[in-house]
């Protein structure tokens, strides 16, 4: 099994761990040409491009400018430790252990618009760069162009026989793996609260649950679907009314 999830806006380098040896991201020299054309943008194209402030457009700036293939180990965290977005508390790696830390280093990966696809012990500097942002650079029309093909064959690479994917990313990242050309079953997930006696998805709740759900497959070491159906974390139940052969729906 191979679990995957977008990263998140909010980032820590001082974030470390001694359980993992760092290692380079796989589309170092992609991350370093995209960065080549961002280290160009003035911080006003990146905050129209980003939708961001004139201040969060300027610390990204400087952080373009900063930006190195090779970063030290000061400039720089493991991927799974430097992203803190609610996925990422809910994941809370920092309190895993190894073994739960080694599950999650072999099963799984994590999208990202500047790296495109990321082991947890990667090595990672602060950037900003989402996925569905409209970044035209030299042919490309945007990002889903530049990533589609490799991201999808480095999975390809990765997986092996009827190996299924969990998809546990946002439809904007979801979108670069491309579904016809992977060789594999995806299982996508939904989360619903119980409010006034109908089920709503609230966004935070759902992004915070597709982090539970990745703990849970580590802390628990998942091999099968039927082991992700156990998952109870926080109150989450499988509803199996609304799941499907290809989607896990989780109620609470």
């Amino acid at each position: 099994m191979k679990i995957i999830t977008s990263p998140a806006k909010l980032m820590n380098v001082e974030n470390s761990t001694d359980l993992l040896r760092t290692t380079t991201p796989k589309f170092i020299e992609e991350a370093a040409l995209l960065q080549s054309h961002l280290k160009n943008k003035s911080p006003k194209y990146l905050s129209e491009l980003m939708e961001i402030s004139p201040k969060l457009a300027d610390e990204n700036w400087e952080r373009n400018q900063k930006w190195k293939a090779k970063p030290t180990a000061k400039e720089s965290a493991p991927a799974m430790f430097a992203f803190t977005g609610e996925v990422y508390r809910g994941l809370d790696a920092k309190t895993l252990d190894k073994n739960a830390v080694d599950y999650l280093q072999k099963n799984y990966r994590i999208l990202s618009g500047l790296y495109g696809l990321l082991k947890p012990s990667d090595k990672v500097m602060l950037y900003r760069l989402e996925m569905g942002r409209n970044f035209e650079f030299e042919n490309y029309k945007n990002l889903y162009e530049f990533w589609k093909e490799k991201v999808t064959e480095q999975l390809n690479s990765e997986m092996k026989k009827n190996e299924v994917l969990l998809h546990l990313c946002s439809n904007e990242y979801g979108k670069v793996i491309d579904r016809k050309k992977l060789n594999h079953p995806v299982i996508d997930f939904d989360f619903y609260e119980l409010r006034d006696r109908k089920l709503k998805t609230i966004v935070v709740y759902t992004k915070h649950a597709r982090g539970l759900v990745v703990r849970f497959c580590a802390e628990t070491n998942a091999q099968t679907l039927n082991d992700v159906k156990a998952f109870n974390y926080e109150g989450y139940m499988i509803n199996e009314e609304k799941s499907t052969d290809t989607k896990l729906v989780f109620t609470r």
